[in-house]
C-alpha cells in the first residue's frame, strides 16, 4: 500500500502521517547529523525560533538520549557512518518510549526511492537538502500548535 501526498515530487518537504501524532506540551527537538556544522546551525536556528534543541553528531546514543530527554521531534540525517538515519528511525519507532515522536528525515537523499525508504522506515516527513529552513520551521511550528483534537491553535500566527 502506497502513501500519497499532495506535494509535488520536486518539493523539498513531504509529509506522510498526520502531525497530530506527535503532540507534545513542550518544544524539544533533537537534531542528528554527522556533519557537525549543519547540526549546530540547525540547533541555533531552532533555538532562535523558540524551540529547546539539542544537536548530536553521532548516531549511536540517539535512542537513549531521545528516551531520556523526550523531544517531541527528531530531525535525522539519513547518510551517517555506522548507524544510518533509516535504522535509527526503525529503532525509535520500535521502542515504546520513543515510538510517538515526530520523525523528520533531513537528507540529501531525495529520489522517489529514497523517500519511499524513509517512509517505510517510519519517518513522518522528509525534508531534502539543501534544506529550506522555513519549511522545517513551519512543519515544527504546526506540530506544536495542534490542540488535542487535532485542530490548530486559534492563536497560531497572531503576535
Amino acid at each position: 500500500m502506497s502513501a500519497r501526498t499532495n506535494l509535488l515530487e520536486s518539493d523539498d518537504e513531504l509529509q506522510w502521517r498526520p502531525i497530530g501524532k506527535a503532540l507534545a506540551d513542550h518544544r524539544r527537538v533533537l537534531v542528528v547529523d554527522d556533519y557537525a556544522e549543519a547540526a549546530d546551525a540547525l540547533q541555533l536556528l531552532l533555538s532562535a525560533n523558540g524551540f529547546e534543541c539539542r544537536a548530536m553528531h553521532e548516531a549511536f546514543d540517539v535512542c537513549s538520549i531521545a528516551a531520556q530527554w523526550q523531544p517531541f521531534a527528531v530531525v535525522l540525517d539519513i547518510a551517517m557512518p555506522g548507524l544510518d538515519g533509516l535504522e535509527l528511525a526503525r529503532r525509535l519507532r520500535a521502542t515504546l518510549s520513543t515510538s510517538h515522536m515526530l520523525l523528520i528525515a533531513c537528507t540529501g537523499y531525495a529520489s522517489q526511492r529514497d523517500r519511499e525508504r524513509a517512509r517505510e522506515a517510519g519517518f513522518d516527513a522528509h525534508c531534502a537538502k539543501p534544506l529550506t529552513p522555513q519549511r522545517l520551521l513551519a512543519l515544527l511550528k504546526k506540530a506544536v500548535s495542534m490542540s488535542a483534537d487535532g485542530r490548530t491553535d486559534a492563536n497560531e500566527g497572531k503576535h
